[in-house]
């Protein structure tokens, strides 16, 4: 890697606008230049995207996307993939903590790595104590004939894309921004170029003010945004049809809300 900002952010404006690199590549170089430039907010928001957003930071509109809950199941000798189920079909003290989007808190190259080992136009993620749930909808059906094997959410590939694009046209902005704003395009950007620039690829607004965290995050994380949405997951009509039937499958939960309603909430936070 070049030692001056300049061929950096050369550097970066060439991994960028490289589809056919990870955008991991370009996000690791901007951190090296929020370091070089003193600018704690390029490298909060470039370590974010890398390695996920944490539960308590501010998540952008954009990594909101479509999830709903779905189920797989056996229904005497047939086997059934993909019932979609609302979160008001579940008991009271539970359907309130239970959405139909998802907050995407991971990192670009987790996101880039669930595409790749996406099967069909959906990725299929499971929820914390998925197992558990199922067993306990599973004891209030009573009966070997129909079981509940999988709890899970449905998000469509097109949706994961999406996030992917509104990161890599960030960073487009970001360096156009900082091609605009210098004079001289072989200097190092200052801090308050990068704060500038950073404030309209990032925050949407010339004026607005920077106030990221300056620690680093750690961990997943995710923000909210509306995505496009593939085709539903598809479901088989005549199994588990109607409210009351999806009910019952799920009256057996209501001993349990306190419990589940913790992992609920983590599960759409």
């Amino acid at each position: 890697m070049s030692s001056s900002n300049g061929s950096l952010l050369t550097e970066i404006q060439r991994d960028v606008l490289d589809e056919s690199k990870s955008l991991a590549s370009a996000l690791r170089k901007c951190v090296v230049l929020g370091g070089e430039a003193n600018s704690a907010p390029l490298r909060t928001w470039a370590t974010r995207e890398l390695r996920g957003y944490e539960p308590s930071d501010e998540l952008p509109e954009f990594r909101v996307v479509a999830g709903a809950l779905h189920i797989d199941g056996i229904a005497g000798y047939n086997q059934i993939t993909g019932q979609m189920i609302s979160p008001r079909s579940l008991p009271e003290g539970i359907r309130d903590h239970v959405s139909e989007t998802y907050e995407l808190r991971a990192g670009v190259g987790e996101i880039e790595a669930m595409i790749q080992q996406a099967e069909g136009s959906h990725v299929h993620l499971g929820l914390p104590m998925g197992a558990e749930i199922a067993a306990h909808m599973n004891r209030s059906l009573g009966n070997g004939v129909q079981q509940i094997t999988r709890v899970y959410r449905a998000v469509a590939v097109v949706s994961l894309r999406a996030v992917l694009d509104h990161v890599r046209t960030r960073l487009v902005e970001l360096v156009g921004e900082l091609r605009a704003i210098m004079p001289d395009a072989r200097a190092e950007p200052t801090e308050e170029q990068v704060g500038q620039a950073l404030s309209v690829a990032v925050h949407g607004s010339p004026n607005a003010q920077v106030n990221l965290v300056t620690s680093q995050a750690s961990g997943h994380g995710q923000s909210s945004t509306k995505q496009s949405q593939g085709p539903e997951t598809p479901t088989e009509p005549g199994f588990w049809t109607t409210n009351r039937k999806i009910g019952a499958f799920v009256v057996g939960l209501a001993t349990i809300v306190g419990t589940v309603v913790a992992v609920m909430t983590y599960v759409t936070s």
